[in-house]
Order: structure tokens, then sequence, then C-alpha cells
């Protein structure tokens, strides 16, 4: 496949990071040592020698295909650092890039087709539950990170494990976050030095809009809605699942409370969050209107870069409190290795030898690839531990969550998710085209379809 012909439709925050369309494709070339073969073992075999961390010297081309990273300069470290692997280990590593949301779509036509790239990276889905007889078993590389580097948090195994075996790399996780204008909520009579909980964001809401500057965070099709409302649904007791996985659970008096929660506070936002796309968050924060959205650090990042006065009346804090939790859905990065790569062995030593370059990942991200290797964790963490006004993001561990929650990160759960049952849900009932009787039994059906395809 040619992913340089792959057209882009969509803006994304990379494009809004750099300020001008990213690339679909970045290939990363590396210097070859004599002529190289296709294949795994063969390549190993007949390059002979030894390269980085003594493994056998590689060889041929390793393809990889993931998303544009919306820190532009991670995409800069990491092309950097796969020449240089590339350089001492005789492969040709070669990047594509793609918008986030085109993956699922591009993962599922390899599949089918078996043929494409060697090593591939998911944004905010199941890549292992999803494909899980398509991918290599990585049970080796991912208990010896863990041996090294303390063991994985909780949700780093849920995301990589199928049945007791790594069918995916957990590389980072993204936290979603309250973003808020600390002068604007000021103005509004709001006195704590953090935002704490939902019903606080609620209680000031219709003050800020009534003051010109609204709150905002997307009621629509998108990664960031998905994880934003699956966030206010865990953290008061709403699930789509049942613990063991095997049922649903969307019928519930907490699920009620949660949807009318979300149609008061629509109340105090713009009708332009229904159609928002992922960059949407980032752009209301930065345009100096909008005083509040939930939101990965990349938002603050942006503003950072571009707007001296504005950041210094933003703040960043810990996922919102609800009545049960403090609880964060996350999107993350996992890397997969397809069963039917040309270079298994080339694709097996890059996540080896990757996996030790974390605090270079960190640093190169801003603080935006958040570590699931318990042991990167210790404070004070690179880039975090630095800045004052970020500090306190170092334990974000202890409140993410993977899709599926309380339950498995399984097939059905990422089936949800793609179909969009959860943002349907909300949007459904806050702007009236449903009652709450009548969307959150669309949710249950729906729901009950993703587990009778794939069973748990």
């Amino acid at each position: 496949m040619d992913d340089t012909k792959t057209t882009k439709t969509r803006v994304d925050r990379r494009t809004l990071l750099k300020g001008a369309a990213a690339a679909t494709a970045a290939p990363v070339l590396a210097a070859c040592i004599g002529p190289q073969p296709s294949g795994g073992a063969a390549a190993t075999a007949s390059a002979g020698g030894t390269g980085r961390s003594g493994a056998p010297k590689l060889g041929g081309t390793l393809s990889i295909l993931q998303w544009s990273h919306f820190v532009p300069d991670f995409d800069t470290y990491l092309d950097a650092w796969a020449a240089d692997w590339g350089s001492k280990n005789g492969v040709t590593v070669k990047i594509d890039r793609i918008p986030q949301a085109d993956l699922p779509a591009r993962f599922a036509a390899e599949v089918s087709a078996k043929s494409g790239h060697d090593l591939v990276a998911h944004f905010a889905n199941g890549l292992p539950a999803l494909f899980t007889s398509s991918l290599v078993d990585i049970s080796d590389i991912c208990d010896r990170a863990a041996t090294k580097y303390g063991g994985w948090i909780p949700a780093g195994e849920a995301i990589g494990k199928v049945k007791g075996k790594w069918y995916g790399y957990p590389d980072f996780l993204v936290p979603f976050l309250s973003s808020w204008r600390t002068d604007a909520w000021k103005a509004a009579g709001f006195t704590k030095d953090h935002l704490e909980t939902w019903d606080e964001l609620l209680e000031f809401a219709p003050k800020l809009k009534a003051a010109g500057t609204p709150v905002g965070t997307a009621v629509s099709q998108t990664s960031d809605a998905e994880h934003t409302w699956r966030s206010l649904m865990w953290s008061n007791g709403a699930y789509e699942f049942s613990q063991d996985g095997k049922s649903v659970a969307i019928d519930s008096p907490e699920t009620r409370t949660v949807l009318s929660f979300a149609k008061n506070l629509y109340a105090s936002m713009e009708n332009a969050v229904l159609s928002w796309q992922d960059v949407d968050n980032n752009t209301y924060l930065q345009s100096g209107k909008g005083s509040w959205i939930y939101n990965p650090i990349s938002a603050y990042r942006t503003i950072e870069a571009q707007n001296k006065d504005l950041i210094a009346k933003i703040k960043v804090d810990n996922p919102l409190k609800g009545t049960k939790a403090q609880i964060a859905s996350i999107q993350f990065t996992v890397y997969g290795i397809w069963s039917f790569s040309k270079n298994i062995d080339a694709a097996r030593q890059f996540l080896v030898d990757y996996s030790d370059d974390w605090e270079g990942q960190f640093k190169a991200s801003k603080g935006y690839n958040n570590p699931f290797l318990k042991a990167h964790s210790k404070k004070p963490m690179p880039v975090l531990g630095e800045d004052p006004k970020l500090a306190h993001l170092q334990d974000i561990a202890s409140f993410v969550q993977p899709v599926g929650y309380p339950g498995p990160s399984s097939q059905a759960a990422y089936d949800a998710l793609n179909n969009h049952v959860i943002t349907d849900m909300f949007a459904n009932f806050i702007t009236g085209k449903k009652t709450a009787d009548d969307t959150i039994a669309d949710a249950r059906k729906r729901l009950q379809d993703s587990l009778t395809k794939f069973p748990v």
C-alpha cells in the first residue's frame, strides 16, 4: 500500500500545532549494510554480526504505520531515533503516518489483505482485542519490560493482554484533564486553586456562559467525546458493561443521572460542540473564548507555544471527581506486529530497543506520552516534575482506566467504541431527540449487539 497517496480529509491536532497540513507519510530511511534480504529469520542469518543491545544484526526493510502525533516534536524525535536504530541494525526503516481517525479502517484493510506494514501503532483503540488472530505473541517483550521497569499498571495489562498473552505493547497513555481559564473562573466567583469536581463545573458553567466565556467539550462522534463522556459516567457509577464484561449495564439510575447532568451542562455550551472534531477542543481554548475543556495536555502545549499571555491564565488539573470516583477514560498508543509481517525479527527488536528509551520519548512529547510502566512514574518525572504548574500530573496513573471499565477491555467494548454508542446516547438525549428511556434502550440494544458478536 502506498500511504503517500492517502488524502488527509480532516483537520487534526498536528495540523493545529504545525500550522499546516501534516504529511500522511514520513519515510525514515536508514543506511543499509550491503544487499538486504526481505524476510525475518533469513535477514538475521544473512546480515551476520551483532547490532544494538548485542542482538544479531538484522536486515531488510521495517515498515511502520502510526498516527501523526499531536505534539510534532515527538515525530521529529521518532524519525531520528528510528534512523539511528536502523543504521546500527542494518535495517531500512520507513514510518508512514496517517490521521488517527483513519487507523481502524487501514488496519482492517491490511488484515483482510494479509499485506501491509510490519509494525503498527493503534491510537485510542483496542488493537490486541480486535485483531488477536493477526498479531504476533510478544509476551517475552512485554515481560522483559515489566521485569526491567517495575511492572505494568493495570490499564497496561488490560490493553495489551488477551487471554493471558501479550499481543500489544502498551506504549503510552493519554489522560483527559481539566484545562480552564483562571481569570474567567475567578471573575465568575470561583475561589479555589484547582478545579476538582464535575459538580463545580456544572455550578459555574451558567455563570461563565453569561460572562461570554462558555465551557465546551465535544458531544460528537470523535475520540475526545468518547473518552470525555465515559469519564463522566465512570466517575458517577454508570457503566456500559458489568464487571465481568458479560452483560450490559447501561440501564441504571446512575446513567439517568449523568444524562441529566450532561443536558444541564450542554445548556451552558455553544451548539457547535455537537459537530466538533478532535481539534476543536484545542482551538476553543486557544481562541480565548472558551473557559474550560476536557482534553489531553496537547491543548496546553499549543497555547504555550503560541500565546504567552493566555497560557499564564490557564491551569491543567487532574480528571474531575464524580460522586463515586475520580476516573479518566484514556486514549493510548499500543504497538502490534502483524503475523503476516515480512520482517518480524526487525519489528521485535525495534520494540525491545524502543522500550528502553522512554525518557527520551516523554521529553520529546512534552509530557503527553504518559507511561504504563510503574518505574517510569517515579518522581520527579522528566518535564512534569520540573514544572510547578504541572507537577500534580505525575500522579495521573492513579486516575485512569481503559475502555471496557469496570470489565475487561474486550472486543465487544471496542466495537461499542467504534460504533459511537456512548456519544450517540448523550447527543440524542441532550438535544431532545430522544427521552432518557428511549436513548438508554437504544444504547442497551447496541451494546448487546456488540456482546452478541463478540462474547466475552
